[in-house]
């Protein structure tokens, strides 16, 4: 009792050692478990990159002995899309976060590897929707760093609130649909490509 009165006498407001040690401590082991998890999340992506650069590489060599231009192509294609994220990361300064970086790999490769390439368009049922599904949750999450970057930079002086931040997501990720339909309509009708597989 008299160590409590002595403390509130001594110094109101001020925190036990004690305490102040403990949550320093909890701190410290918080801000260790975030950098181990960000550190595990950078090795996957380093793989991811590593792995479809190597067989992207591999399928192209294949493509090229077999005489299929086409594909030939969407290799090509898909090794410049695979490193797009990380140029953009470098020339605007920017950090994207490493899930949405892995999710933007994983699709490219799906979309173009394995759609276009080796015809799971058509091999497999639903291909396409399920495709189209997920752009549409992809370009959403983009659409909202894109806004989320804008709210946390010093260079700008924006507070958007949540729902503001819903809406632009939403309306990045419609408008990204829209413009890919045009494009495929637009490569069927002049160069006579099966884009939208009809």
């Amino acid at each position: 009792m008299q160590a409590y009165m002595s403390e509130q006498r001594g110094g109101a407001g001020i925190e036990p050692e004690g305490i102040l040690r403990d949550r320093a401590a909890a701190k410290f082991r918080s801000v260790m478990m975030e950098k181990k998890e960000q550190n595990s999340q950078k090795k996957m992506l380093t793989f991811l990159y590593t792995a479809s650069t190597f067989l992207v590489l591999v399928i192209l060599v294949r493509q090229a002995f077999l005489r299929n231009y086409e594909s030939v192509f969407f290799c090509a294609l898909t090794l410049a899309l695979l490193y797009l994220p990380s140029l953009i990361q470098v020339k605007l300064r920017i950090e994207l976060p490493p899930p949405l970086e892995i999710t933007i790999l994983c699709f490219i490769f799906a979309a173009e590897i394995l759609g276009e390439v080796n015809a799971f368009y058509v091999v497999v049922p639903n291909w396409d929707t399920m495709l189209h599904t997920l752009n549409g949750f992809l370009c959403a999450a983009i659409g909202f760093s894109l806004v989320d970057l804008f709210n946390r930079n010093e260079r700008f002086s924006l507070s958007l609130s949540p729902v503001f931040m819903a809406i632009v997501a939403f309306c990045f990720s419609m408008t990204i649909g829209v413009l890919w339909e045009f494009f495929e309509c637009i490569m069927d009708s002049f160069f006579l490509l099966d884009m939208q597989k009809d």
